[in-house]
């Protein structure tokens, strides 16, 4: 068997096993419609209502989706022993990682789906002219935080511990990017933070297409951001990803996965 079809069929059958839980279709397909009409019930009266803030609507399904849809698929296998009985199999952890970011990547795409087509009609949204503009930047969005959860997902040791780390990364995620709320509400000092976020820069795009009528050339920054993003964080995957939870991960491994990532961030905030 291929690696390429040993992928795909594992991707299968997380895709398979994805439809068939009632859990994880509520989780998917329902919660963020949750988000939607809070949005809509906090920002009716907002100037540019509700159309203004889907960038960041958007944005909190895009990265809740990736980013814990991943990363507590890796801890709960991890947990089972269903990646311990993947290990002595001729799949590698190459495998593993592509098709949990495939299985991530179609979930996501379905509840944005479904969270536009509910914007759209049941609200008004206006998405503008170019509809393909949003989903290719919400197509570099989703590059960039997958990989995100799998590193979360390596690092938590169980699922005790799994929320509480994905919790401590999410809020600051969503709160001081301009996703949950305008950035211009916060202070100076963490609005030079939130710029720092990988989140800050899919709203930053998704602003620019469906706010200010931009093309995607007028988003290059935050696109090379997230694109760049995605392949350091891809790459620090093979420095991180666990079998069993009782092997060991190093906190020098941990400290350069978070280090490479942090200093993307960093600079890129320092010179724009």
């Amino acid at each position: 068997m291929s690696a390429i079809h040993g992928t795909l069929e594992l991707a299968r059958a997380y895709l398979l096993q994805t439809m068939r839980s009632r859990s994880a279709l509520i989780w998917t397909l329902l919660f963020p419609q949750v988000w939607l009409f809070l949005f809509a019930l906090i920002y009716r009266d907002q100037p540019g209502g509700m159309s203004a803030r889907v960038p960041g609507l958007f944005t909190i399904t895009a990265f809740s989706g990736a980013f814990f849809g991943v990363a507590y698929t890796l801890v709960t296998e991890r947990e089972q022993g269903i990646l311990r009985r993947i290990w002595v199999t001729p799949a590698t952890a190459t495998t593993v990682v592509v098709a949990n970011a495939a299985r991530s990547l179609v979930t996501v795409v379905a509840s944005l789906l479904v969270q536009g087509i509910l914007a759209r009609f049941a609200l008004g949204v206006d998405f503008g002219p170019a509809v393909w503009r949003v989903a290719v930047v919400l197509a570099f969005g989703v590059w960039a935080f997958v990989p995100l959860g799998l590193i979360m997902g390596s690092v938590a040791k169980d699922m005790r511990s799994a929320p509480a780390i994905g919790n401590l990364i999410f809020m600051p995620m969503i709160f001081l990017s301009g996703a949950a709320l305008p950035i211009q509400m916060l202070p100076g000092w963490l609005q030079s933070f939130g710029r720092m976020l990988p989140t800050a820069y899919l709203v930053q795009a998704l602003e620019g297409v469906m706010v200010r009528g931009e093309g995607l050339t007028q988003q290059g920054l935050p696109l090379a951001v997230m694109l760049t993003s995605g392949f350091v964080a891809f790459g620090l995957n093979s420095l991180l990803f666990r079998w069993e939870s009782t092997q060991p991960l190093g906190a020098k491994r941990v400290g350069s996965a978070l280090a490479g990532l942090a200093l993307l961030y960093v600079v890129v905030a320092l010179v724009t």
